[in-house]
């Protein structure tokens, strides 16, 4: 899958870390302000977390993050979390990501923000 593209008219970035739990809100927060129209994480499924915990934790730190965009009167679907099975369509993963993203509109955070 290309680190980057467009679809829909939309960029994608794709970011990759070596396990969910290494998400940072801060990052995550980061991107938003920027005008992000969406993040999502991935993670490995529950209980097969390779690094022991780190699906639960990005798992919390993506509802800390919800909850602070429904604070905000932001939708909380521009963050997700999705489980992904290895051997799964990772590719197709995301890109239905992105369209769900997409059908939200630009980020109210985008007004004002320079491509």
């Amino acid at each position: 899958m290309p680190r980057q593209w467009t679809q829909d008219g939309v960029p994608v970035q794709v970011t990759e870390l070596p396990c969910s739990g290494k998400t940072d809100v801060q990052y995550l927060f980061h991107a938003i302000e920027a005008g992000a129209q969406g993040l999502l994480v991935v993670a490995c499924p529950p209980g097969e977390c390779h690094l022991t915990q780190g699906n639960y934790r990005a798992e919390v730190r993506v509802r800390m993050v919800q909850r602070f965009l429904a604070e905000l009167g932001m939708e909380p679907e521009r963050v997700t979390l999705l489980h992904y099975v290895s051997g799964g369509d990772l590719e197709a993963l995301v890109r239905d990501a992105v369209k769900q993203f997409c059908a939200l509109g630009e980020s109210p955070m985008s007004v004002g923000v320079k491509s």
